[in-house]
C-alpha cells in the first residue's frame, strides 16, 4: 500500500536523514512537508521576513531542499500573506515549481478568524481558483466560516485541516460527534476534502482508539474515502501518540476495506494534489 502522510513539519526532526529513517521505520512512503520553525512575536509563522508594506513573506528553504533531493519522498505546501503585494504572482507559480503542491491558509489568531469570516482571504481563494491550486484551511471548530468561500469559489480544491474540530483530549467521550456536525455539513460540496489529522487526541481511551475509528467511519460515509486523507502531524502530536499509532489504527482495522484504506492513507492526497506516485523501476533498469 502506498502510504502518504498529508502533514508533517519535517524540519523538526532535526536532520533529513533522521526524518527519512523514521518514515522508513513506520512505513510511510512519502509525505507533504509543511515547513514550520516557530512563531514570531506577532504570531507569524517562521521562516520568513517582513516586506516594506508590513506584509510577511514566508520562505521554505528546507522543504524545497528535501523535495529536490528526494522527489519520490517529499512534496510541500506553502503559505502567503494576503497583504503581500505580489500575492497573485506567488500563487501563480505554485504549480510551476517541482513538488510544490498546495497553499495553506492559517488564520490562527482571534483577529485572523474574524477577518477570514469577513472575506479577507477572498484574494487568496480567487488566485487559487484562477491557477488551479488546492488550499488547506485550518479552522478548528469554525468550519461554518468556509461556506461563503465555497459559494464564491466552487472550483478550488479545499482541504479542511485537523478534522475541522477543536482538538481537546477525550471530547468524543462527552460529545459523540464533538463538533463533527458542522464538518459533515461540508460533505455536500464536491470540492471539499477532510484531512484526518490529530484524531487520536479526541479519544477517551488508548490505542487503537475505537471511538475515533467509529467517527472516522461516519466521516467516510459522508465524504467518501476519496475525500478523506490521513495525516499524522507527527512532530506536533508525539506528546500524545506515536507516528505508528496514528497510522496503524487505520491501516490494521478490519472495519475499513482495503480499497478504502488505500484512498485514506495515500491515494486521496495524491489525487487532490495531482501528485502521482513514482513509477516503479522496470526489471531492465
Amino acid at each position: 500500500m502506498d502510504i502518504v502522510d498529508a502533514q508533517v513539519h519535517f524540519n523538526r526532526f532535526g536532520t533529513l536523514e533522521a526524518g527519512i529513517a523514521a518514515m522508513d521505520a513506520v512505513g510511510v512512503n512519502a509525505l507533504l512537508y509543511d515547513e514550520y520553525w516557530s512563531f514570531d512575536e506577532q504570531s507569524r509563522i517562521l521562516p520568513g521576513y517582513e516586506l516594506p508594506n508590513g506584509a510577511f513573506r514566508h520562505v521554505f528553504p528546507l522543504a524545497e531542499a528535501a523535495a529536490l533531493q528526494h522527489p519520490e519522498r517529499f512534496a510541500y505546501l506553502v503559505r502567503f500573506d494576503r497583504h503581500d503585494p505580489e500575492l497573485e504572482t506567488l500563487i501563480s507559480t505554485i504549480r510551476t515549481m517541482p513538488q510544490r503542491k498546495a497553499l495553506r491558509v492559517v488564520p490562527w489568531t482571534p483577529e485572523g478568524f474574524e477577518q477570514f469570516a469577513q472575506g479577507a482571504d477572498d484574494p487568496v481563494f480567487a488566485a487559487a481558483q484562477k491557477y488551479g491550486v488546492p488550499v488547506f484551511v485550518l479552522l478548528p471548530g469554525r468550519t461554518r466560516l468556509l461556506h461563503r468561500y465555497l459559494h464564491r469559489f466552487p472550483d478550488v480544491p479545499i482541504i479542511v485541516d485537523h478534522c475541522g474540530v477543536t482538538l481537546l483530549p477525550g471530547r468524543l467521550h462527552d460529545d459523540q460527534l464533538s463538533g463533527f456536525v458542522d464538518v459533515l455539513a461540508l460533505a455536500q460540496y464536491p470540492n471539499v476534502s477532510l484531512k484526518w489529522t490529530h484524531a487520536p487526541r479526541l479519544s477517551s481511551g488508548a490505542y487503537p482508539y475505537p471511538d475515533v475509528l467509529e467517527t472516522l467511519l461516519r466521516v467516510v460515509e459522508a465524504f467518501g474515502p476519496q475525500r478523506v486523507m490521513w495525516g499524522s502531524d507527527h512532530t506536533q502530536s508525539s506528546d500524545h501518540h506515536s507516528w505508528a499509532e496514528s497510522l496503524y489504527y487505520i491501516r490494521d482495522t478490519p472495519q475499513l476495506s482495503n480499497d478504502d484504506k488505500g484512498w485514506i492513507l495515500g491515494q486521496s492526497v495524491r489525487t487532490v494534489l495531482q501528485w502521482p506516485a513514482p513509477q516503479p523501476l522496470s526489471a531492465e533498469s
